[in-house]
């Protein structure tokens, strides 16, 4: 198991929690620790592989775990006052928060 892109493996059996792929190399996520894909080397715009950065770029889960906070982000007030109620609502919607497969 690794968190580093760089080291990304396919694993057999396993698959993107994310989006579903299971051809591209895997990662554990620090946040949540579930399986998802990474590209490896690059940040691919194409797609396949893509779910690590958009992840921890866009997602509640990830900035939750990054700013330290206590408890789930589903839960965190300190998320909530910091995106604002709406904006927490749209985000906590948004499919790269959590796994769907």
């Amino acid at each position: 198991m690794t968190y580093d892109r760089m080291d990304a493996k396919k694993i057999p059996g396993e698959h993107c929690r994310f989006c579903g792929d299971e051809t591209s190399p895997l990662v554990k996520t620090r946040c949540c620790e579930q399986w998802i894909c990474c590209d490896t080397s690059y940040m691919s715009f194409q797609g396949g592989g893509h779910c690590q950065d958009e992840h921890e770029t866009y997602s509640l889960c990830h900035f939750h775990y990054n700013e330290k906070h206590q408890g789930h982000w589903q839960e965190c007030e300190e998320c909530r006052r910091y995106f604002g109620e709406k904006e927490f609502k749209r985000m906590s919607e948004d499919w790269i928060n959590s796994p769907h497969y």
